[in-house]
């Protein structure tokens, strides 16, 4: 788990090198954040996650939960959007 959880800070540092006109690197490395805190690397919260962040995060899960991992069998894009909706209330993951 440890492993999985570097891939925003390397994405940071890859990133960080390229000219791009948008914070992109910054976006990559916010993207495990959650609205309340529990997410990873800084454990930032709320108004703190940039809104390009929030919305690749919300990206993230869907795929993640829609296709194969070595961990588990893909669960579907139908059940990853219901999945999202169910629990978008209560983890405000898309708190505008």
């Amino acid at each position: 788990m440890h492993l999985i959880q570097t891939h925003p800070k390397v994405s940071y540092d890859i990133l960080k090198e390229v000219d791009f006109p948008w914070p992109v690197a910054e976006i990559a490395l916010q993207h495990h954040e959650r609205w309340m805190g529990s997410g990873y690397p800084r454990g930032l919260s709320g108004g703190a996650i940039m809104m390009e962040a929030r919305i690749l995060g919300v990206a993230d899960v869907v795929e993640a939960m829609a296709f194969h991992r070595p961990y588990r069998e893909a669960q579907g894009l139908d059940k990853a959007l219901k999945e999202i909706s169910l629990n978008a209330a209560s983890s405000m993951t898309l708190r505008w």
